[in-house]
């Protein structure tokens, strides 16, 4: 089983995500259903649309994209953990735009980790480098280099595998590469035994796109 982890970032509206999910459910599933999990982060705004209408579908669950530090209370604009029970089964926590953009350093992400596991959400750890800490009791590492995001230019399948072993995972820990992940290269990804699996982003706003690196799930 592989997984492929579709972040959407701070894209897409309301009839955008229409659109999008039209074009999707009309294709065809049945080869690759059993071979894949497609986890789906979308921007809050959009999460109760898209889980609804790919409700249908067993292999496809709904993540997000980011949870507060804080626990529920008087923040202002804050989603804590607690609130999206119920809408995800997962979230992307440590993604290199958090870090670089508003300042979140690994403690900061351990405490997001700890909220998550409290309400049984699976926390997706980014991780830059070998150099970057992880919370131990994490099911599922990515390894996002930064130069490959939205360069187009991805990393080696060696030097991906040489990070998978420097980074020490615990045995029931997955492992997810993320980078300029495309439909002309996630084959090369999805087909190595030592990945369990890749996180596109721009790829994943294109459901033609999507659909197809989901077809190279072997």
């Amino acid at each position: 089983m592989k997984y492929v982890i579709g972040n959407w970032k701070a894209n897409k509206n309301l009839v955008e995500t229409g659109l999008w999910l039209t074009t999707f459910l009309n294709f065809d599933f049945s080869r690759i259903q059993n071979r894949v999990t497609l986890i789906l982060c979308p921007p809050y705004p959009l999460i109760p649309l898209v889980k609804e209408k790919l409700s249908g579908l067993p292999f496809v669950k709904i993540g997000c994209q980011n949870i507060s530090f804080y626990n529920p209370g008087a923040y202002t604009g804050e989603v804590p953990a607690r609130s999206i029970v119920g809408l995800v089964d997962y979230c992307i926590v440590g993604h290199s735009e958090r870090r670089q953009y508003f300042s979140e350093n690994h403690d900061y992400l351990a405490v997001k980790v700890k909220h998550l596991q409290s309400v049984n959400i699976e926390p997706i750890f980014c991780v830059r480098a070998v150099t970057d800490p992880y919370p131990p009791s994490i099911k599922f590492l990515a390894y996002e280099p930064v130069f490959a995001i939205g360069s187009g230019q991805s990393d080696s399948l060696d030097n991906i595998i040489k990070v998978k072993h420097q980074l020490k995972l615990p045995d029931q820990c997955s492992f997810i590469y993320g980078g300029s992940v495309t439909d002309q290269n996630a084959i090369h990804f999805l087909e190595c035994q030592e990945i369990d699996g890749v996180l596109p982003g721009g790829a994943s706003l294109d459901p033609k796109v999507l659909y197809e690196i989901l077809n190279d799930c072997p």
